[in-house]
């Protein structure tokens, strides 16, 4: 009997650091979080950073993936120079979207750019023939990915690039849509440029639609974070911390004695 609690007991430790590892900190590891959860006129930060942005031109709430989220008609959200440090070994972008209505081309709409000017990162729609463009940077060249996808609908989108030293990941709806070499450290232009969601600066190139949870982090998620991040948000009552997943496992074992 004791060394089977003894064997109990080393499962559970197993189990705390099984669930514990890799999974992304908000205290430390989130760079900006918008909910969108405003009437509409302001745009809040509720990461730890508390960056201040404004609506600028034509926006609304609606209902979102998670609460409510921000629909922009030649609107957008614009935020100063981001004071943070920019993480040099990996990033990740993750928001919702919903388009207005159907398109597979079109002008050009940038859903998220810096706000005065060019940039990295930089995520656009109908830029040089291309549908839809992941465009990041290191520390010596400016990279792209293009996805695969010919139309979007309107529905609501997940969307996720990660990056690293390595490498850059797009995913859409919890799978891999592109990838390319990154080779170098992590370039974010917006600590000095400041940051547009939904325009670029002043130009009129206007995403019209919807955009929920916009997230950047300072570490690059796996294929599982992405599913399980997308899973969350769509069920949010139902997700369950590792705190209680450890005490239902820990019942089982206990009953089992």
């Amino acid at each position: 009997m004791k060394l089977k609690k003894i064997l109990s007991f080393s499962v559970i430790l197993i189990l705390i650091m099984v669930l514990a590892v890799d999974a992304a900190d908000p205290k430390k590891d989130l760079i900006i979080h918008l909910p969108f959860e405003g009437d509409g006129t302001d745009v809040k930060d509720v990461s730890p950073n508390k960056f201040k942005g404004k609506v600028a031109g034509k926006a609304k709430s609606v209902a979102g993936v998670v609460g409510k989220a921000l629909e922009f008609n030649e609107g957008a959200a614009k935020f100063d120079p981001l004071k943070f440090d920019v993480p040099k070994a990996a990033m990740t972008i993750e928001f919702w979207f919903k388009p207005s209505k159907k398109f597979s081309s079109g002008s050009r709409m940038d859903l998220l750019y810096r706000k005065n000017g060019g940039g990295r990162p930089h995520i656009t729609f109908n830029r040089g023939g291309n549908l839809l463009g992941h465009y990041f940077a290191t520390d010596s060249a400016e990279l792209g990915i293009i996805s695969t996808y010919k139309e979007f609908e309107s529905k609501w989108y997940y969307y996720v690039a990660t990056q690293t030293k390595k490498e850059a990941v797009l995913y859409i709806d919890g799978k891999v849509d592109g990838k390319a070499a990154a080779g170098g450290d992590v370039r974010i232009d917006f600590p000095e440029f400041g940051m547009s969601v939904a325009e670029n600066s002043g130009g009129g190139t206007f995403f019209k639609g919807a955009v929920d949870e916009l997230k950047i982090w300072s570490v690059a998620f796996t294929a599982d974070e992405v599913k399980k991040a997308m899973e969350d948000a769509l069920a949010p009552t139902t997700a369950v911390d590792y705190k209680s997943k450890l005490t239902t496992k820990w019942a089982n074992i206990k009953s089992s004695w």
